[in-house]
């Protein structure tokens, strides 16, 4: 997308959004393991399902903020770091 800031700001929003929501399809999904009704194998895949869902969001939402603001997760353990040996 060359020269077309909006759309770029557009489709970054569009891929951050639905990293959230694979995030959170993935706690709905984890929430729905608990039914006593569902049967063991169910549950099983069920919770593998919820744990892909929640990781991939998890690493892929960290992935995007390293390459888009690649200094800020770096400061931000810097200065925890620090703080802790204060």
């Amino acid at each position: 997308m060359q020269y077309r800031v909006n759309g770029q700001y557009i489709m970054e929003g569009l891929a951050s959004s639905f990293l959230f929501t694979i995030g959170g399809l993935g706690f709905v999904v984890l929430d729905q393991t608990n039914k006593p009704s569902t049967p063991r194998l169910n549950r099983i895949l069920l919770l593998s399902v919820a744990f892909v869902c929640i990781i991939v969001s998890f690493f892929m939402c960290r992935l995007f903020m390293r390459m888009k603001l690649p200094y800020v997760l770096h400061l931000f353990f810097r200065i925890s770091v620090i703080s802790c040996w204060r």
